[in-house]
């Protein structure tokens, strides 16, 4: 079957605009069904108004996420039921719809034209200061100077340069910022894979508008960022030289014991930590990589039941989750210090002394799985023990598939399904629900192998925690299920 890649969405934002839930529950599904177009385009195309429209930050962020879990969605195997290929076909219309109610008032205003009118760009040779552009979006961040800042992003956009010379000005005047929950650079990194999805081109001027005011945080930054700040200022912890290394990475340096580093010692140690993996031959995207896994122990060691400690624990998660992503962008040294900060504010939050990781409590696995061997049957078994909250059962179904050998990516995609079942408007922890799995997921999925310790690893413990205890409300994902029923 052709896939279409353009296709006409005026209905499905006519429908988000009018706040007509069941008629974008129904144009989803035919964009998806007869139209054939990737879920993560349809996300993209509805991103770009919602962008000019949010002044928020999480619900494009949803949004953004959404678009992600949909294309692992396409994963999960078919099964022998009648009409399994037409379902498989409209399921990810489950964490688009979320998305799309999330953004439909920031669709509604963000929609109609003229858009807001951008500061005037300040060309790159323009920007008269030591250390150069950099140091004028810093200076201008710093000084709560929006339409300077707005300036400086824009100048890179005016001469044409790859939107990653702007990220990275963006990445780098936010290593060392780090407020309670860390969002700034977590809503930069988000926004840009929504850019991702719609291919960048002139739609920059949208991730521009959206983005510049998000990183000019109310709250201070914590101690420990700033402990990070002063640690990374010393000429002895500056990281320029891994630009120059030659030698073949070594991401074990990353491993457990950096990770016990991480949770066991000050902040000073967990800096100490990063510099001595870096040397010890990990790489920058490694190091990173290691920091999300002790980001997720931090998870797991949230006793259940305790949401608000659960939502806490998933912003560090977040937090480590985006310089990880950063590092896979860009390999500008001036992004490095974010390893710092990521590193100090994982020790911030590290359990208290005797804390048990929920791990302790998986049950050992019998002789035959649960839902037999065969990898679409122990996915709907997953996905039962899931829905129902039962941590432990899920993450003994999970051990069970992926010892079969059946591949991550479609277990990532149930999971988010799950996640996506929570309605996103419903509640704080609603919002963050699909967020925060997301990230464990997609940490999970992109661990360097020597980090993956044979598929039993933290994240993917973090990643069934938030689907199955940040449970809120999902009458609309009822809806989408009953209309995705009547289809096949």
């Amino acid at each position: 079957m052709v896939m279409l890649v353009h296709a006409n969405i005026t209905s499905l934002l006519d429908a988000l605009v009018a706040g007509d839930e069941e008629a974008t529950i129904r144009e989803t599904l035919t964009l998806l069904g007869p139209e054939n177009v990737p879920p993560a385009k349809i996300a993209a195309r509805v991103g770009i108004p919602a962008a000019w429209g949010d002044s928020d930050g999480h619900p494009v962020s949803v949004l953004s996420v959404a678009g992600r879990v949909a294309e692992w969605m396409r994963s999960i195997p078919i099964g022998p039921e009648p009409g399994a290929d037409q379902r498989r076909q409209l399921a990810p219309a489950l964490p688009l719809v979320q998305g799309f109610v999330a953004v439909a008032q920031q669709v509604k205003k963000g929609l109609p034209e003229p858009h807001p009118a951008l500061a005037e760009p300040l060309l790159p040779a323009q920007a008269q200061k030591d250390g150069g552009p950099l140091a004028v979006f810093s200076d201008a961040l710093a000084k709560r100077d929006l339409r300077r800042a707005q300036s400086v992003l824009m100048g890179f956009y005016a001469t044409g340069a790859d939107y990653r010379s702007l990220l990275t000005i963006i990445y780098a005047a936010l290593a060392h910022t780090y407020p309670e929950g860390g969002h700034p650079l977590s809503f930069a990194v988000s926004g840009t894979r929504l850019l991702d999805m719609a291919n960048w081109g002139d739609r920059a001027t949208a991730y521009i508008h959206w983005v510049t005011p998000l990183l000019l945080p109310d709250a201070p930054n914590v101690p420990a960022a700033d402990a990070a700040r002063d640690y990374a200022q010393q000429s002895e912890h500056d990281l320029g030289w891994l630009r120059k290394r030659l030698s073949i990475p070594k991401e074990e340096a990353a491993g457990a014991a950096f990770q016990r580093a991480l949770l066991t010692a000050d902040t000073q140690g967990a800096c100490d930590a990063v510099l001595q993996a870096l040397r010890g031959g990990a790489t920058a995207m490694g190091v990173a990589a290691g920091i999300a896994m002790a980001a997720a122990e931090v998870v797991n060691a949230v006793p259940q039941g305790d949401r608000d400690g659960l939502l806490r624990a998933g912003h560090v998660l977040l937090y480590a989750h985006a310089v990880h992503t950063v590092t896979l962008h860009t390999q500008n040294p001036e992004v490095w210090p974010l390893l710092y900060t990521a590193a100090a504010a994982v020790n911030a939050a590290k359990p208290a002394a005797g804390a048990v990781s929920i791990e302790a409590g998986v049950r050992s696995s019998p002789s035959m799985p649960v839902g037999g061997l065969i990898a679409g049957s122990m996915l709907r078994t997953f996905e039962q023990q899931l829905s129902a909250g039962d941590t432990l059962g899920a993450l003994t179904a999970a051990r069970r598939y992926l010892s079969m050998g059946h591949p991550a990516r479609a277990l990532a995609g149930m999971i988010g399904a799950v996640a996506a079942s929570r309605d996103a408007t419903a509640s704080q922890a609603a919002m963050h629900a699909l967020p925060m799995t997301a990230a464990a997921a997609e940490e999970y999925l992109n661990l360097p192998k020597a980090l993956q310790g044979g598929g039993n690893n933290p994240l993917l413990t973090a990643a069934i925690r938030m689907a199955t205890e940040l449970s809120t409300e999902h009458a609309l994902a009822d809806r989408v299920r009953e209309a995705i029923n009547a289809r096949s």
